[in-house]
């Protein structure tokens, strides 16, 4: 794993040695943990959480915040939210991420609206410019949080395939958008990628003409998009949007920008979702929210549901929930404020209801370790990281079908299981080789146990600080053990040993490791 400084405390070089794993098992071990909430309805409303001495604003719930809507917190990010009101919190990280810019273009290199011409057949070019973008994500993710991951929900929502797209200028704007609409409104949301060219070659918009409609994009932004799978339209409804939405053009084979042709749209009258006209493009897309608002606004707060608060979604919250959401005039952030400081949220039954995502578990480790990719992260980190993510099941722009990763349960099986503890471990080895974060490791146990020296003290805050969820008594003693390894035990035994030793850090990161092959880990 990794190697202890040969200069400390006279040790020589020491490996972690962990027990073996029995990879067959350990899925099962993850979903028994799953069963807490499931198909359990709640007296709890949208109502606004207030603490109380039964339900205390406390470090357990500001991290659950910040899981569900980012991908974690450091220590020094749940100290500044215990300060806070609950309400006071949710206002600041959703307005601060919905106040963002949006992204600027690459640097030092504008590629944003490369053609093929410009790459001058050289796919070293295109990769390192997805390199990039890749990177650039990855940091976003990591120092803005909240903005990044909502776009990366929107991108699963919204399915394109960065090899299927083809062009890097395309994916760029798709990116883009995803980003400036994230917190935004989702009616003029979905106008807009409707039109956007990696969106136009995804579905086959970009072929879709007058005489010879291309039905692929009109039936995905009624099924996926918008309404869900045979709610509300007819297949007649898939083929007259279709003629409403023709005339847009975009080429993946030179990248040039995608344009209106009004020679390839088709003006005649069409009849969707029982309305009648000539309609166009932005029309089309207009009459889902004007004919079936109800269904719009129910699939889309659904979905947010089963990404903030539980897979399995409560019918009646999610009914005020898309209530708000027609009443906001469909703009995201009422009905993303009015769950996330509800008493529904923030009830117990949650915690730890849903399997981390890749994601969530690579940019979590580094966000509970306190690294900062504008001042600790290398280059090749990222690409270690997007690597991993690969292996897990989430290459970066690349889900698997129109229809997106399905998460939860998916993400965990004998052969992913193995690979998240191992990713995590190469990963804390690299957080081990840096200075800053080290120290950080260290102000967070001392913080979290007020300077204790007591091994099994600091071993169950760091467990409850990483994990959540206590531990029982035999794999408690085994995380104790796993902190202390290395260390002769007579340093505990006559109380030299202190958080201030240079191995300290090294010993968290080492208790992380065993934690990581641990069911309650792969929760949040």
């Amino acid at each position: 794993m990794w190697l202890f400084l040969e200069q400390t405390r006279r040790r020589e070089s020491t490996f972690v040695h962990l027990p073996p794993f029995k990879p067959v098992l350990m899925p099962d071990a993850v979903f028994a943990l799953l069963q807490r909430s499931n198909g359990v309805t709640s007296a709890a409303s949208l109502q606004p959480y207030e603490p109380s001495a039964a339900k205390p604003w406390d470090a357990q719930r500001v991290a659950h915040l910040y899981r569900r809507l980012g991908f974690g917190a450091s220590y020094e990010d749940i100290q500044q939210g215990l300060t806070m009101h609950p309400a006071a919190l949710v206002d600041h990280l959703l307005d601060q991420a919905a106040a963002l810019p949006p992204p600027a273009p690459p640097q030092p290199e504008d590629w944003s609206n490369w053609t093929t011409d410009d790459y001058a057949g050289s796919f070293t070019k295109v990769e390192e410019h997805r390199r990039y973008l890749r990177h650039r994500w990855l940091s976003e993710m990591l120092d803005e949080g909240v903005r990044a991951k909502m776009a990366h929900f929107w991108l699963n929502h919204f399915v394109t395939k960065i090899y299927i797209v083809g062009c890097n200028a395309y994916t760029w704007k798709y990116y883009e958008l995803l980003n400036r609409f994230a917190l935004g409104n989702f009616r003029d949301f979905a106008v807009e990628m409707g039109k956007n060219p990696a969106m136009l070659v995804f579905l086959n918009g970009n072929v879709n003409e007058a005489g010879n409609p291309n039905e692929n994009y009109a039936r995905e932004l009624m099924e996926l998009f918008t309404l869900g799978e045979g709610k509300g339209y007819t297949q007649m409804d898939v083929v007259e949007m279709s003629r409403a939405m023709t005339g847009w053009r975009a080429s993946f084979n030179d990248c040039t920008p995608h344009y209106f042709d009004p020679s390839k749209h088709d003006n005649g009258v069409k009849t969707i979702l029982g309305a009648t006209g000539p309609f166009d493009f932005d029309e089309a897309h207009l009459l889902i929210f004007q004919q079936r608002p109800h269904q719009v606004a129910e699939f889309i707060a659904g979905k947010l549901y089963r990404h903030l608060v539980a897979h399995t979604p409560d019918p009646a919250i999610v009914a005020e929930m898309a209530e708000t959401f027609r009443g906001s005039n469909w703009e995201l952030l009422p009905m993303l404020k009015q769950l996330l400081k509800s008493e529904h949220f923030f009830e117990e039954r949650f915690f730890h209801v849903q399997i981390k995502s890749p994601l969530d578990l690579l940019i979590g480790v580094l966000k509970m370790c306190g690294v900062r990719a504008s001042e600790h992260v290398e280059p090749a980190w990222w690409d270690d990281v997007a690597f991993w993510l690969d292996k897990l099941g989430q290459t970066m722009f690349d889900p698997p079908n129109v229809a997106g990763w399905p998460g939860h349960r998916a993400w965990i099986n004998e052969s992913t299981l193995a690979n998240r503890w191992k990713f995590t471990a190469l990963l804390t080895m690299l957080i081990s080789k840096n200075e800053q974060v080290r120290q950080t490791l260290r102000t967070t146990a001392k913080g979290l146990t007020n300077n204790s020296k007591d091994p099994q003290t600091i071993t169950a805050a760091l467990i409850s600080f990483f994990c959540g969820i206590p531990l029982d008594a035999i794999h408690l003693s085994a995380a104790v053990d796993s902190f202390k390894s290395g260390i002769p035990e007579g340093y505990f035994d006559n109380g030299s040993w202190n958080l201030d030793w240079d191995e300290a850090p090294y010993q968290v990161l080492q208790l992380l490791q065993y934690l990581a092959r641990q069911p309650e880990f792969q929760l949040m």
